[in-house]
């Protein structure tokens, strides 16, 4: 076996001389068989005659040996290819357009499957990561999730034992002050920190590079203090020293211990958009307790390791038996009802499944896009394939007639198809790199790990290569194959295409049309979507809105004095800036990250009220534009030890206070047992707390002075303090902001400085990403889509030039001719409409869960989306008719600017 292989390799490599060798034997033979012939006495020219007659054709020897050597497949192969790349030179117009669209549909194709491949199909980057699961407290139906509140973590960990290990750590990253060295008023720099607990690391099976782990002491309330650093801050901020562990750091004012540093790979963080980074830089204890601010609410996330033997379906089971006794020793729980009034559960997924779920929507969404633009590029080159091949009859009935078989012509139609799939991949695999580098910088999807090499897709390219081959090449070798052979002899002259030719070349039309409308739909439905959350208030006038950002967290702003201190040292240093018109302070920035707090029911609601609390300094309305709409603002007098005033929302007052007044209710649900409860003083307007998609918030406004220590402590831990400077014009505030903040306290640095316009940009980065991307897709897809039609209609006007010159002869006006056209394409065109339409209705829900995965909605998403259905649909087909109408029209004209007498001459 071998040793033929290595025969016929060594034919194709050494063809020229076999074939040499072939004829000096073919001589030596004919040579012989005239010899014996003018022995014979006959003369040399008729003996070498009689030599050729007994021998046979030369020629068909030839191939008989060649067929031999069991090679001849290959030999025609290599013919073929040899006339389709001749073919393609001679029309450089088409092979370029084939070449570019196959090109950057190929490249966008193998861009989005190897996002694909690396973030939804390849495994994580821990020891049996099929042993690890994320075990949320959440309602039936959610997407899947690792959420907890501290009580239900705790309850797990106490009574689960399907877990060989479990592990809690915070719901998202958070901004720090780091300094280094013994001054830690100098230098800071501000870090993502995470909190973890100490079976964190263990679980996942990731040990420190430099250093150790956490220790059970340093996880309690009251234990040392210590941090573990993330690789990348090592390497930047000291320099790779494997001398860093048990160095003393300051955090937040306060002393730290680095216990170690993870490795590279390391890369556990948060896809929260309002995290302060998606990957920490500083994972810090998480010292959970029942005495936590945060400990009654969904702040954390449980993943699991589980027991040898024990399945995800085993696991499921135990926690689902876990439910009633944890309402039984929890039953405030029970008052967590969502709209369908389903009570939470805990519910345990893989824990990929939960990494990817945030994004799975968006790749699905973007991947399945490419995917039909893929197609469209595919069926609009067998269209063109298809004309191709219908004026090339007469070639391959002669070929036919010659002795060429069905499998030679259909293999010589390939040929063609399959220079361009190579060619195109070829193409698209170098385009394909620069196509990913800039979808990853310009995505605001936390794909962390897309940026996996090429090479893992490489098993994709012969299969890309293989269905554009067949796509694009069969429907022309079905046309040709179903002629008469005989017919096309016969033919005098070109009469057009078939019926069944013209149905073909109309049903890939079709096919195109239906698949663009699609993607129009899909666009116009997004870019609908991002337009109307656009025009939504945010509840603040961006415009000469600068803010600053700072973090007050450790020991020395565990107090209400001190805060208000600092604040107030900034304001004063801000207010006398020329061109400043207001300035105020807000702990959780609107946009940004904030505290929510439960609100039991009342009346007859079932259900929670969760209300966004806000504390500011007065003047705050005035500096960011929200209007007073009743009473009054927060003032100077609203003192510590005085009844707590606040100012609410519209839509808060609407809410518990239908009908009547707000101003002088109480919020018995808040009340204080010192001070009494909060007494609202005045109602401003409505504003969004976290995303531009999602209702207005139920808000309460709180001043800075009249909070307790433990509050101001626990708000300061959580969110950052925030300056909002309106300016008279843009001006750039950062060095007065800079020396305002060093001047309060010289170890706080800027968190973040930036406008208010690009933090309700920045909400609004993923609807607009993928808007503006399906639209490159869709409008992509029209291009090719209107190119076939004109295609289409182009050659149908060609091929019919002699029956319109007749019609024209015969009395049809030039209108008419014009019309006929046109209708022909429109009527294709709206045949297309009607399928994509109807596929189109499918949209809605799909990209009403792509929303909700990228954004906060609060459950606003759906009608955001139903709200724009059909202004979006009658975009597209408004769209795909005027282009069918450009795109028919040029051909129109020309059958209509036919002249009958050289019509009538022609062939």
């Amino acid at each position: 076996m071998s040793n033929d292989l290595l025969y016929r390799l060594r034919v194709l490599l050494g063809r020229e001389r076999f074939d040499g060798e072939l004829d000096e034997e073919l001589a030596y033979h004919l040579e012989r068989e005239a010899e014996k012939h003018r022995r014979a006495g006959v003369p040399e020219a008729e003996a070498m005659r009689r030599a050729r007659l007994s021998f046979g054709g030369a020629e068909q020897v030839r191939q008989q040996v060649r067929d031999g050597r069991g090679v001849r497949l290959v030999d025609d192969v290599l013919r073929d290819m040899r006339f389709a790349l001749r073919q393609l030179r001679r029309s450089p117009v088409y092979t370029l357009t084939a070449l570019v669209t196959l090109a950057l549909a190929i490249g966008a194709t193998i861009t989005m499957v190897s996002i694909v491949r690396t973030v939804l199909l390849a495994p994580l980057p821990y020891p049996q990561q099929d042993r690890l699961v994320g075990v949320a407290f959440t309602q039936p139906g959610q997407p899947a999730n690792d959420e907890q509140t501290g009580a239900t973590a705790d309850f797990l960990i106490e009574h689960a034992r399907s877990f060989a290990a479990t592990a809690v750590y915070a719901d998202t990253t958070s901004g720090a002050n780091l300094a280094v060295g013994n001054d830690n008023a100098q230098g800071a720099l501000q870090v993502a920190v995470q909190a973890v607990d100490h079976n964190f690391f263990p679980t996942l099976g990731v040990a420190p590079v430099v250093g150790r782990n956490f220790t059970a002491d340093e996880d309690r309330a009251i234990g040392p203090k210590a941090i573990i650093l993330s690789y990348g801050l090592w390497q930047k901020m000291f320099g790779g020293d494997r001398g860093v562990v048990d160095r003393v750091v300051h955090l937040n004012g306060e002393s730290f211990v680095i216990a170690g540093v993870m490795p590279e790979s390391m890369a556990f963080g948060s896809d929260d958009p309002r995290s302060l980074s998606a990957v920490a830089d500083v994972w810090q204890p998480l010292k959970l307790d029942e005495k936590n601010p945060g400990y009654p609410g969904k702040n954390y996330n449980m993943i699991a390791r589980l027991r040898d033997g024990v399945t995800v379906a085993q696991a499921q089971e135990e926690v689902a038996t876990l439910d009633k006794p944890l309402y039984q020793r929890f039953p405030y729980l029970k008052a967590w009802l969502t709209v369908s009034k389903e009570l939470p559960v805990f519910i345990v997924w893989p824990l990929r499944q939960v990494m990817v779920s945030n994004v799975r929507s968006s790749i699905v969404t973007l991947t399945a896009a490419v995917v039909a633009v893929l197609l469209v590029a595919c069926l609009n080159l067998a269209g063109l394939n298809a004309a191709r091949a219908s004026r090339r009859q007469k070639e391959i009935a002669l070929r036919s007639a010659l002795g060429a078989s069905r499998g030679a012509v259909v293999r010589l139609l390939l040929a063609e198809s399959f220079l361009l799939a190579m060619c195109g991949s070829a193409l698209g695999i170098a385009a394909s790199a620069p196509m990913l580098r800039m979808l990853l910088a310009s995505s605001p999807v936390p794909i962390l790990r897309a940026g996996a090499s090429m090479a893992a897709t490489a098993w994709l390219t012969p299969l890309l290569v293989f269905a554009v081959t067949l796509v694009c090449g069969l429907a022309p070798s079905w046309i040709v194959l179903r002629r008469n052979t005989a017919a096309n002899l016969k033919t005098g002259h070109s009469v057009g295409a078939s019926a069944a030719d013209g149905r073909m070349s109309k049903l890939l039309l079709v096919s195109q049309t239906a698949i663009a409308v699609v993607l129009l739909s899909a666009a116009s439905l997004l870019l609908a979507v991002f337009l109307r959350l656009r025009a939504t208030p945010s509840g603040v006038q961006p415009e000469h809105l600068t803010v600053a950002q700072v973090n007050l967290k450790g020991s020395g702003y565990a107090s209400t004095l001190a805060t208000t201190q600092f604040i107030e040292k900034v304001l004063g240093r801000l207010e006398r800036e020329p061109g400043v018109k207001h300035v105020a302070a807000i702990n959780g920035l609107l946009l940004d990250r904030g505290l929510n707090i439960a609100i039991p029911p009342t009346g007859k609601e079932q259900r929670l009220y969760i209300v966004e609390l806000r504390l500011v300094t007065p003047g705050y309305f005035a500096a960011v534009g929200t209007p007073l709409l009743a009473g009054r603002d927060i003032a100077d007098t609203d003192k510590a030890g005085g009844p707590t005033a606040v100012v609410v929302s519209e839509a808060f007052a609407r809410k518990l206070w239908p009908g009547r007044s707000a101003i002088g209710e109480h919020i018995d649900a808040l009340r204080d047992k010192v001070v009494g409860p909060p007494v609202v003083v005045g109602v401003v307007g409505d504003a969004r707390s976290h995303s531009l998609a999602e209702p207005p918030a139920l808000l309460i406004y709180e001043a800075f002075q009249q909070q307790p220590d433990t509050t101001m402590k626990s708000l300061n831990g959580w969110f950052r303090t925030s300056f909002a400077i309106r300016s008279a014009a843009d001006v750039d505030m950062a060095a007065s902001v800079e020396a305002a903040i060093r001047e309060a306290d010289a170890g706080i640095p800027i968190s973040r400085y930036t406008t208010m316009q690009a933090i309700i940009d920045h909400s609004l980065a993923r609807p607009k990403f993928f808007s503006s991307l399906v639209t490159a897709f869709a409008g992509f897809a029209l291009v090719l889509t209107v190119i076939g039609l004109f295609g289409l209609l182009s050659y149908q006007v060609s091929e019919r030039t002699r029956e319109i010159g007749v019609r024209i002869a015969l009395g049809a006006t030039r209108a008419r001719i014009l019309g006929f056209v046109l209708r022909r394409g429109l009527l294709l065109t709206m045949v297309g409409l009607v399928v994509g339409t109807g596929a189109s209705l499918m949209l809605p829900r799909l990209l009403r869960s792509l929303l909700d995965s990228s954004m906060y909605t609060a459950g606003a998403g759906a009608s955001a989306v139903s709200w724009s259905t059909a202004t979006a649909l009658a975009a597209a087909c408004g769209t795909m008719v005027v282009a069918a109408v450009l795109a028919s029209y040029f051909p129109a004209r020309r059958a209509s600017a036919i002249e009958p007498l050289e019509a009538l001459r022609m062939e």
